[in-house]
């Protein structure tokens, strides 16, 4: 079709359209476009500094509950021994200078207790840490005093929680903690008082790194607040945000074992701030659009009115130009269809992929299972050894994603990046492994699993028991071949040894190699891969053992690439 019948009254109006009203209107278009995905960038961008400063809020109050929950478990220990201290119910309560030193030693072995108080059943102070002797007051009005007589307290245990908001001895509010002391039931003989200073949780929250102004306040369960603190490179007030009717993005965790809740509150106007502060990215990138819009647009007319000049010099071109996409839509038909094939080959591929980790999955389970069932050890133990056999089969699967051939593994470079991560995890004694595995192997994945866990199980077993003394040896490991179409693993440790009569009853109670799961998994799974696995204890007249795993034959494909 020649290009004078693009402007034809048949065409459609797009065609018909003038060259610089098109032009307009494409930049219209542009324009709108750029200026909405910069207003969807920013709006996009606002929630996300929303939900980063609650994610930030939920994980800093968790902390700090945590911690708050350490500094008060931490100081009823220490109240409970000034209890002890006072004596038992019916003693006279400690006043000398003997009783005021060892209350005085329970706070110099804390940093954050400020003094210790004994309180008799008038409110009246018996010992003090902060002087001696006691100073004259009285506390029969107080809420600690007045909990612990009528039985009161909240937290369990007879313990009660409040605060001291202004402190003659600190320029900073303290927590309190009391505790009944011993006397006889229906009777009431006293009171024992330690003050915290909450610079612990301060610090503790100080540390944290906030990109937002931010306030920690440690509440009580009837609300008292028990500490309140702002920080955050935008905090000047101390106030709670709400109290000035400013929104503000909070979390609550309670406190463990104690009726205290934590909250960490941001206020929205400092997140907002930060991300006021990214707009004028949005707004650089959106006149900076504009401006080569604007370029372009200005180019385009100026091309649209030499548009006609060129039209009959583009005509005689035309034809050929024609012929020319005629054939490069074959090629592209071909080339389409090539694509096509390799697409489904790669799905064939991808699935055999996903066939294989489910198989592999499925031997993990069956280890864990395996392992549940023979536990004779501490669960802890169990759970390691099950443990190291999943990150066996996971490097497996590593290796096996980054191979050009997903079906086949590098045996030898696995074996070295097995012993690799095995001497840094399993390794209580420091001994020294050696590898040597000088040339490639290449094994199915199918037999490839059985080896790599016999290899796991033995080199870790070397690790862990040949040892027993503490004293570091040496384990080796070795990938050589044999005959010429097979290979031999050996595995060999210059330790204690097995003992050469497995049935002795000596033997069965001191090693464990010989009694555990890992020498029946080594022999399963080296019938799974048609291996012989030979045990040659006190090798060469020497101390250790030395277990040789023979593959006597592999596949042609696997000899060559071997």
């Amino acid at each position: 079709m020649p290009l004078r019948a693009l402007r034809s009254k048949g065409s459609p109006l797009l065609y018909r359209m003038p060259g610089s009203a098109l032009v307009l209107m494409v930049c219209a278009v542009a324009l709108l476009l750029t200026l909405g995905l910069s207003a969807s960038f920013a709006l996009r961008d606002r929630a996300a500094a929303l939900q980063h400063a609650q994610d930030t809020a939920g994980n800093a109050s968790l902390l700090v509950a945590e911690h708050a929950a350490r500094l008060v478990e931490t100081s009823d220990l220490i109240l409970k021994q000034a209890v002890q201290l006072a004596g038992p119910a019916g003693a006279p309560l400690p006043s000398d200078r003997a009783g005021w030193e060892r209350y005085a030693a329970l706070v110099r072995g804390t940093p954050y207790l400020v003094s210790i108080w004994l309180f008799d059943a008038e409110g009246n102070p018996v010992l003090s840490t902060r002087r001696f002797p006691t100073p004259a007051m009285n506390v029969a009005d107080r809420d600690y005093f007045v909990a612990q007589r009528t039985g009161g307290s909240e937290a369990g245990g007879n313990l009660f929680i409040t605060a001291l908001d202004n402190s003659r001895y600190s320029q900073e509010p303290l927590i309190l903690l009391s505790r009944p002391l011993a006397a006889a039931p229906g009777q009431f003989r006293g009171v024992a008082l330690v003050a915290v200073s909450p610079r612990y949780i301060r610090d503790i929250y100080k540390s944290f790194d906030f990109d937002y102004a931010r306030s920690i306040t440690l509440r009580r369960a009837d609300g008292t607040v028990l500490l309140h603190e702002t920080q955050g490179p935008d905090a000047t007030d101390s106030a709670p945000a709400e109290a000035a009717g400013e929104p503000e993005i909070s979390a609550l965790r309670r406190v463990d074992s104690v009726p205290l809740t934590a909250e960490v509150a941001i206020p929205v106007s400092s997140v907002m701030e930060r991300w006021h502060g990214q707009l004028w990215t949005y707004i650089s990138y959106a006149l900076a659009a504009l401006a080569a819009v604007s370029v372009v647009g200005g180019m385009a007319l100026q091309r649209a009115r030499r548009e006609r000049q060129a039209e009959n010099a583009l005509q005689h071109a035309y034809d050929t130009l024609e012929e020319r996409v005629h054939q490069r839509t074959a090629e592209l038909e071909r080339t389409n269809a090539q694509l096509e094939t390799a697409v489904t080959d790669k799905e064939v591929l991808l699935k055999e992929v996903q066939h294989r980790v489910k198989n592999n999955l499925q031997v993990i389970c069956s280890l864990l299972r395996l392992q549940a069932a023979r536990i004779d050890e501490p669960a802890r133990r169990a759970f390691d050894e099950s443990l190291r056999r999943i990150q066996c089969m996971s490097l497996m699967q590593e290796l096996l994603y980054r191979s050009d051939q997903p079906a086949r593994i590098d045996f030898a470079d696995y074996l070295r990046q097995l012993c690799d991560g095995l001497v840094r995890s399993t390794n209580p004694t420091g001994a020294r492994l050696t590898v040597n595995a000088p040339q490639p192997w290449s094994l199915d994945v199918d037999q490839a699993t059985p080896l790599a866990l016999i290899a796991s199980e033995l080199v870790s077993n070397a690790l862990l028991h040949a040892f027993p003394l503490g004293h570091p040896g040496t384990v080796s490991v070795e990938l050589l071949p044999e005959g010429s179409e097979g290979m031999r693993m050996v595995v060999r440790d210059d330790g204690t040894g097995l003992p050469p009569d497995p049935s002795a009853p000596q033997s069965r109670a001191t090693d464990k190699r010989q009694s555990g799961l890992g020498l029946v998994l080594v022999r399963a799974l080296a019938q799974q891969a048609g291996a012989a696995v030979t045990i040659d204890r006190q090798p060469d007249g020497g101390p250790g053992t030395r277990f040789i795993v023979s593959v006597p034959t592999l596949s042609k494909a696997q000899t060559k690439a071997a």
